[in-house]
């Protein structure tokens, strides 16, 4: 997000510039990117503007004014196993995420699988900076590691980004479930 305001407040002057395209297409060249220190690699459109960030973070990725960004936890407490527990683990990620943003108004959740990880899934509205965003956000649990992969996009956008961009990129994950410290 703040690469878009940055491009837009860079808009004010008398100068010529480039005209900036805020609701980019994803490639569909890819790149195969390895994270070893978090366990994970996936594969992301050529064009996505990607950061590497400090643990847990582990990227965030920008196209137009969508942005992608993916965190890597380990955990030493027992991480989801059973269908029950999945529900759990969902229901307190519906609690935390309320309670943390009394603003961020819940859509739809599920309790779900990435590429044969349990996962828990939230979807929902929020408005940061006066702009009208849904998140995705995806909690995928393996071995003693929990991944969080989140799309924000304009809502206007969101369904195409959600289908042509962040699709894609949890069918290509995979994870080793070993989330190493940062001096390991």
């Amino acid at each position: 997000m703040s690469v878009v305001c940055a491009l837009l407040a860079g808009g004010c002057g008398n100068e010529r510039r480039e005209r900036v395209e805020l609701t980019a297409e994803p490639s569909s060249k890819v790149v195969q990117r390895e994270y070893p220190r978090a366990g994970l690699r996936l594969e992301l459109p050529e064009n996505v503007n990607v950061n590497e960030t400090a643990s847990p973070g582990v990227f965030y990725g920008s196209l137009g004014e969508a942005v992608i960004s993916t965190f890597a936890y380990r955990r030493r407490e027992p991480l989801p196993k059973t269908d029950g527990e999945l529900r759990e683990a969902l229901d307190r990620l519906e609690r935390a995420t309320q309670d943390r943003d009394p603003g961020y108004e819940l859509r739809d959740s599920a309790s779900t699988e990435v590429n044969g990880s349990r996962a828990a899934e939230l979807t929902g509205d929020q408005t940061i900076d006066n702009k009208d965003l849904r998140t995705r956000s995806v909690h995928v649990y393996e071995g003693s590691a929990e991944y969080v992969f989140e799309l924000l996009a304009p809502r206007k956008d969101f369904a195409r980004l959600d289908r042509d961009l962040f699709e894609p990129v949890l069918d290509s994950l995979r994870v080793t479930g070993r989330v190493r410290r940062a001096q390991d």
